[in-house]
């Protein structure tokens, strides 16, 4: 892969891995697009200190040592390692293809049923995904069918629009941007047409879409990032089939009185402030109340002081994460004595729900948090501690009322989905409010340090802030402004500062947009 990478100036790395020939045999195989081999040097690549010519060595480096000790490598594993190339500079196919196999045995893989986090949102939703790019639509085909959807792919737009035509059932629409003969745009306005509660998501290169057409709901940065695209999918059909309806959340009937039939002592372990309201505001409509923890080493020591029930473990924390600080809860206690933890992460890559329960974690949840879900953690918990002393109960809160003004608030700055699913968080005026101006502080302290950390440039703290704050506002639905941040992050991850300050300005002023529109709901009630 190092050397696909540094030999390949355009075009694309892939890595694909299936079974081989023979039982227990995998083949592995890295292509590129890179400078290619000749055909009568290729069987010098694997001998020891061998440079293909002396112009390569000047200008990428290298001791001719890496591939020479990873085919012997391969050897010891049972396999077997070569090359494919052309060097012909008018070949269709120049680049090259490295394989090797190995030989190895299956082993056991403990359940992860009680981990599983998926959303039931996007369980049998139907995407259709159009890219002219086979290994970008393979991806994109893989990891939406990883959760539960049903995807359909195809390289043009013009097939696209024949397949909506016909009748196929699409509940989302991921679209390249850069295609040949029909870009994305222009199939996002004929898709409109024939579909227009259809929300369209677009997928193009990073900073490519620095003025998103209004036609779409959501943007997707390439390489897109599993976290990032479970994101958008959730936002956008978390609300019901078509991404822009309002299927409510609120508790009701058994749920709604959980507390009071099923009592608990939970602690809340969360750092952000905006997530703590949202949180506390789930578990009061269900009749509980709630210890809160900001971070790690503060929620190690709670349990420490304190029994519980239930523990709600956000994972990425300062101080001490949320996978240590569960380590640290299980090993400091006798098996009679540990509470039950819960993962909350907006995370949703492979490997992240087996590494909460490698840590100790009983259960899953993905944020944004789903009441359902969340009353599903909270009934599969023995009240084991909280009692008839009403521990774990709330006081009821009021009546559906929004605090909100309908009229100030438009599609281009909050989404009304978004709305619909705080209403059910905080129904109350006061609980809105609160909920609110918890937003609008903490929003505004992040934009500052955004500001100080664009002007000093600071990498780090643009990656951290423009996470905090992408999140906040992912669960308020300023759509714009958390498209912006995702941006941000993406770029800093990256190591890539280009462009940063005038992109912290764009957040700034996204930011004063959605302020504007909250504002009636931190004032209270319009008289």
């Amino acid at each position: 892969l190092a050397n696909a990478v540094k030999f390949t100036d355009t075009g694309e790395v892939v890595l694909t891995a299936e079974p081989g020939d023979g039982p227990g045999v995998w083949h592995f195989a890295v292509r590129d697009t890179g400078i290619g081999i000749p055909a009568d040097r290729a069987h010098r690549l694997f001998e020891e200190f061998s440079q293909l010519d002396s112009s390569t060595t000047r200008k990428y480096g290298g001791t001719g040592l890496g591939l020479a000790v990873s085919k012997r490598l391969a050897e010891l594993m049972g396999g077997a390692m070569w090359v494919e190339s052309d060097a012909d500079p008018t070949a269709a196919d120049r680049g090259s293809t490295f394989h090797f196999t190995i030989t190895a045995e299956a082993a056991e893989v403990p359940s992860r049923a009680s981990a599983s986090g998926v959303p039931s949102e996007l369980t049998g939703k139907h995407v259709l995904v159009v890219d002219d790019n086979t290994i970008n639509r393979r991806i994109l085909d893989l990891q939406t069918e990883a959760w539960g959807l049903h995807s359909q792919s195809t390289a043009t737009g013009t097939d696209a629009l024949a397949i909506v035509e016909r009748g196929d059932p699409f509940d989302i629409a991921i679209l390249d941007m850069h295609m040949p003969a029909m870009d994305g745009v222009e199939l996002a306005h004929r898709l409109r047409a024939l579909r227009p509660e259809l929300p369209l998501v677009l997928y193009t290169s990073l900073g490519a879409a620095d003025e998103l057409d209004p036609v779409f709901a959501a943007v997707l940065a390439k390489p897109v990032k599993q976290s990032q695209l479970f994101d958008v999918l959730v936002s956008l059909l978390s609300s019901g089939g078509d991404g822009r309806g309002g299927r409510s959340t609120v508790p009701d009937g058994p749920t709604a009185a959980l507390g009071e039939r099923h009592p608990l002592r939970i602690l809340l372990a969360e750092d952000n402030t905006v997530n703590q309201q949202i949180a506390l505001l789930v578990l009061e409509s269900m009749g509980y109340r709630a210890d809160v923890a900001a971070n790690g080493l503060e929620a190690v020591e709670a349990v420490t002081n304190l029994p519980y029930d239930l523990v709600l473990m956000d994972v990425q924390m300062p101080e001490m994460d949320g996978l240590e600080a569960t380590r640290r809860i299980r090993a400091g206690r006798p098996a009679a004595g540990q509470p039950r933890i819960v993962a909350m992460t907006a995370n949703a890559m492979q490997g992240d729900r087996e590494a909460c329960v490698a840590a100790g974690m009983d259960g899953y949840l993905a944020k944004p948090i789903r009441p359902d879900e969340l009353a599903a953690a909270l009934a599969a918990t023995p009240p084991v501690v909280a009692g008839s002393d009403g521990l774990g109960a709330a006081s009821s809160i009021g009546a559906l009322a929004p605090a909100l003004d309908e009229a100030s608030v438009t599609a281009t700055v909050l989404d009304p989905a978004a709305l619909l699913r705080l209403r059910s968080i905080a129904p109350s005026h006061e609980a809105m409010a609160r909920l609110v101006a918890s937003f609008l502080d903490n929003g505004a302290s992040l934009v500052a340090k955004l500001t100080d950390a664009a002007a000093t440039v600071d990498l780090d703290g643009l990656r951290r802030q423009s996470h905090t704050l992408k999140a906040n506002a992912a669960s308020f639905g300023a759509t714009d402004l958390s498209g912006l941040c995702a941006s941000l992050e993406t770029q800093t991850r990256a190591g890539d500062l280009s462009g940063a300050p005038d992109l912290v300005t764009r957040i700034a002023a996204a930011f004063d947009r959605a302020r504007e529109a909250l504002r009636p709901a931190a004032d209270g009630p319009t008289q």
